[in-house]
């Protein structure tokens, strides 16, 4: 009777525990993943490699669900700032670089220190690559980037001239560069510019093009020992004879040798990707992610380092990743913050897009091959002399857009319609940088943070 009295209760304290694991296990198993919007732009190319790391991460973390969305550069911070007005802003996502210190000001991005400070897999990154306000990291680099040259070997071939330098000790000084270009570009009778009886006129294949903007100017302005601003932030210097003596003989190659196309002659052409691989151009100079879409056009091409003034000299780069403060979910965001930069388990760092973020990515030859050889056919046989030392050894200074105060309006106001200028021929680089500091020294605010 005593037993029966004791085992009663004891069978209903059991069924309520099990019903109370069974009420447990059930919401877990019908708990929906975290769900993250992802906004980024880029390339065709570039979109479907992204969308790939994406599913990969899915699978690999079932309780959260990023939904990528891609964003056409041409109209990607207009539609971003759409969506915050709207309350419709993303999880995490690329941020216009220009805009960053902006955005980060008005309270629209979190502060991610802690975040680095406190995460061994995310702390170890190059501090070259973080965006910073004061004391908080508000962004970093999704990749790194550099500066590099592109060439194609086969209007080298036909020239019968020698493949650009492929290291830093080897690259063509500015003078020996000139030459080159000369001799590569050709007009409609096959004369090249050398000729007396060259046509600028009639052009079918110049030498070499280049992004004319003050961002792709930079590392030839460091090379040649100038600065766009001051340490301080507080003078603008693109007016002093180091920067001009850069920017006039870049000029030249347009308007004085006719190696490089005009702003108009650009404008009528189809992207310099194509014009590489249809041999409307010899060599490109833009950034290390063309990789990705030159692999899948089909034709011989080779990459090598930028010819120099003074110093063989590039600069890092990359899009800033940034998570805002209105997502719910801001630990899962840097989950997937993370795990973009990880190049283990990220295909965009073998696929050409990106390259690593960590210095040991650059020192230990192990790594250094994962990245370069563990997909064979990404990356040409020049490519470590190329990417590997130039960006350890030859990036000596952090470009303005991480570090100075107000750097968005001080471009559009100031920088960019005095390049404009230089471009179409309007100006010398003298005047054209003169006018830029008149404008544009007014506008300098000092550091986003201390050195």
């Amino acid at each position: 009777m005593i037993a029966q009295q004791l085992i009663q209760p004891m069978t209903r304290m059991i069924r309520l525990i099990l019903v109370a694991i069974l009420i447990l296990v059930g919401s877990r198993l019908d708990a929906k993943p975290v769900e993250l919007v992802f906004t980024y732009w880029g390339s065709p190319f570039e979109r479907k490699a992204v969308e790939k790391v994406v599913q990969k991460f899915n699978q690999q973390h079932p309780k959260i669900r990023v939904r990528p969305q891609h964003i056409p550069n041409s109209n990607y911070t207009t539609k971003l700032l759409t969506m915050v007005a709207a309350g419709t802003a993303p999880d995490i996502a690329y941020i216009p670089d220009p805009m960053i210190s902006k955005w980060a000001s008005a309270g629209w991005l979190i502060d991610l220190s802690d975040h680095f400070q406190n995460d061994p897999e995310a702390s170890n990154r190059m501090p070259q690559i973080y965006y910073k306000v004061q004391d908080k990291v508000v962004g970093a680099n999704c990749g790194n980037e550099i500066i590099i040259l592109y060439y194609n070997k086969q209007v080298f071939d036909q020239a019968g001239l020698a493949y650009p330098p492929a290291t830093a000790e080897k690259a063509w000084s500015w003078e020996e560069f000139v030459a080159v270009c000369q001799k590569l570009t050709r007009d409609r009778n096959g004369y090249d510019a050398t000729n007396p009886n060259f046509e600028a006129e009639y052009i079918t294949t110049y030498a070499v093009a280049f992004p004319q903007a003050m961002f792709f100017a930079l590392p030839f302005i460091y090379s040649n020992g100038g600065q766009m601003a001051s340490d301080d932030g507080h003078k603008l210097l693109l007016n002093r004879p180091a920067a001009v003596d850069a920017l006039q003989k870049m000029q030249d190659l347009v308007y004085r040798y006719h190696v490089a196309p005009t702003p108009s002659t650009l404008q009528s052409m189809p992207s310099s990707s194509f014009m590489l691989q249809t041999g409307k151009v010899a060599m490109d100079i833009t950034g290390h992610w063309k990789i990705l879409d030159l692999n899948q056009m089909g034709f011989d091409w080779g990459m090598g380092v930028l010819p120099y003034f003074k110093q063989p000299t590039t600069i890092m780069c990359g899009c800033p990743l940034g998570i805002f403060t209105s997502s719910e979910h801001q630990e899962e965001a840097f989950q997937l913050f993370k795990a973009l930069g990880d190049t283990a388990s990220n295909d965009l760092f073998g696929n050409g897009l990106w390259m690593p973020l960590h210095v040991e990515d650059y020192t230990e030859p192990a790594r250094i091959s994962r990245w370069l050889n563990g997909r064979p056919g990404v990356y040409p046989a020049e490519a470590r002399g190329v990417l590997v030392d130039y960006t350890i050894n030859h990036t000596p200074r952090q470009a303005p857009v991480y570090w100075l105060r107000n750097y968005g309006q001080i471009m559009d106001e100031a920088v960019t319609p005095a390049f404009s200028l230089m471009w179409t021929g309007e100006a010398n680089a003298q005047q054209a940088m003169d006018q830029a500091v008149k404008e544009g020294q007014k506008l300098l605010q000092g550091r986003l943070f201390e050195e």
